[in-house]
């Protein structure tokens, strides 16, 4: 019997520490792209046509809050967005701002370089963003 009370206790012991090391993985991406990043540039391809590439000017930012709400400040092409972002399992980022829903997959993540990919309205946009 006490044999049984040890297994049992190891493995609840072994699923909550795997849990616990996914949840941080996730929370990872999170603390990386928390802050301020500048716009270098945004490339944006509607279905059967060219690629449109908009090179960001110095005041195209987005910050991205760590606060209750998952704020994300976007001032790009002169305009000023308050959004929210969703960080998914695994490297999905889901932005929400100016009316729109981004569903994009980080693809580049370091200390001073932030790249994700996806779509949003039948568009394909890749986002290159620098510190």
């Amino acid at each position: 019997m006490k044999k049984q009370i040890t297994l049992a206790a190891t493995l609840l012991l072994m699923v909550i520490g795997f849990s616990s090391c996914q949840k941080e993985e996730q929370t990872s991406l999170k603390k990386d792209i928390i802050g301020t990043w500048k716009v270098a540039k945004i490339e944006t391809t509607v279905q059967g046509s060219a690629t449109e590439t908009y090179t960001g000017v110095a005041s195209d930012t987005f910050e991205f809050r760590n606060n209750e709400q998952d704020e994300v400040i976007v001032n790009l092409k002169s305009q000023s967005f308050i959004g929210t972002y969703v960080v998914m399992e695994g490297k999905a980022l889901n932005l929400s701002y100016g009316g729109k829903l981004y569903t994009t997959t980080v693809t580049t993540v370091t200390g001073n370089k932030l790249e994700f990919s996806g779509s949003v309205d039948k568009s394909s946009i890749k986002f290159y963003l620098t510190r």
